[in-house]
């Protein structure tokens, strides 16, 4: 299973760094380390997360398809408005709270944490994958809270990941608001 999970974890990582850059291939690593850490992380008991994975991959598919169709002038960096960040933040607590409850009648392990990152985690990859700079700030959250999610449950070589998911993240935020700001000046 240690393999596995290493295995997933560079597929992962790669596919954040070509996320980052804009490239379309990044997809491709995201698919790949996905369907890995779905199987690595259903195994510790925290189904929401491995259906969050299984989520990603599909999205991946999706994403590998659609970024090809669009070209880099049509296909810009977005802002969102606070009022769609609050909105975003309301149906992310709410769907915490129903995923949470659900899975509470399984034998889940940690069922509102792991649902809290399921949730936050569906809401960033679809801003991400439609270009809003707000993803980044979302996955500055969700990466740093997983650290400890998946530390508790001894996945080290994923929680490592999540530390560098975090960091890159931060990276990503930055990169992407420069090329927000040169895009579209404020």
């Amino acid at each position: 299973m240690l393999i596995i999970e290493l295995v997933s974890v560079l597929f992962d990582i790669t596919f954040l760094v070509l996320l980052i850059k804009e490239q379309k291939r990044c997809w491709i690593y995201g698919i790949i380390g996905s369907l890995l850490g779905a199987y690595v992380i259903y195994h510790s008991g925290y189904y929401s997360e491995s259906l969050l994975y299984l989520f990603y991959a599909c999205v991946g598919c999706y994403g590998y398809y659609y970024w090809d169709q669009k070209s880099k002038k049509d296909f810009t960096i977005k802002r969102s408005s606070p009022a769609q960040i609050i909105l975003l933040l309301f149906w992310g607590v709410l769907g915490t709270l129903g995923l949470g409850y659900l899975m509470s009648k399984t034998e889940a392990s940690k069922p509102y944490y792991d649902a809290l990152s399921t949730v936050f985690g569906v809401l960033a990859t679809f801003l991400e994958l439609y270009k809003y700079f707000v993803a980044w700030s979302f996955w500055v959250f969700i990466n740093g809270y997983t650290i400890w999610l998946y530390g508790i449950k001894e996945l080290n070589f994923m929680a490592f990941k999540m530390i560098i998911y975090t960091l890159l993240s931060i990276y990503g935020l930055t990169t992407w608001r420069k090329k927000l700001t040169t895009e579209s000046p404020i």
